[in-house]
Order: C-alpha cells, then sequence, then structure tokens
C-alpha cells in the first residue's frame, strides 16, 4: 500500500534542487537534494507530495527522470517513489528533465 508525504520542492539555481517533505509515520523530516542533468529555471512547488510504499526507498542516491513545465513538475525515481505537484507560477517552456539526488534525513 502506497504512503504520502506532504512537502515542497524549489529549484534553486542551474541544475539543483531541493525537495522536502515530512513523514507521516514517523514526523521525520526528508530532504531529496537533486540535480538536472542540465540547467533548468528555477522554480517552486509549495505544495507537494511523495508517494512511496517503504522507508527503505527514501535512502541513498537515487536517479530520476520527469517532466517540469508548465504547471507541473512530476518527477519518477527509479526505485519507484513520485514526486509531484502544481507549480506556483507557470514555466515555459515545458520539458523532460532527468538527474540524481540523495535522500537525507533532518
Amino acid at each position: 500500500m502506497s504512503k504520502t508525504a506532504q512537502g515542497r520542492v524549489t529549484g534553486t539555481s542551474g541544475t539543483r534542487f531541493t525537495a522536502t517533505f515530512v513523514l507521516p509515520d514517523t514526523g521525520m523530516q526528508v530532504n531529496f537534494l537533486g540535480n538536472f542533468s542540465s540547467s533548468i529555471q528555477t522554480f517552486n512547488c509549495s505544495n507537494a507530495t511523495l508517494t512511496y510504499t517503504d522507508n527503505n526507498q527514501i535512502t541513498a542516491t537515487r536517479q530520476f527522470d520527469g517532466q517540469l513545465g508548465t504547471n507541473n513538475l512530476k518527477l519518477t525515481l527509479m526505485n519507484g517513489p513520485v514526486i509531484e505537484g502544481v507549480l506556483d507560477m507557470p514555466i515555459s517552456p515545458p520539458s523532460s528533465v532527468a538527474g540524481s539526488g540523495v535522500w537525507a534525513i533532518n
């Protein structure tokens, strides 16, 4: 059965972004510190959802691919979890994205 966690995603500069979520079963905050394989516009998604099935999926370094823009963000991690949400402000043009990131627990 899948679990969901609420949080936010912020594209900070060039290729970097941070996704922050609070796990409902533990109350712990987790961050996915990601790097896109190519530069993207800065963006914010203040109402993002992380969908996963097991806490072991949100550990270590993970590859992802997905879509960014015009209004939505969706990143699918290669081991199953999905990060998605509606962007605070549209960005254009939309683009397919890929890269990797590492999970960190705060």
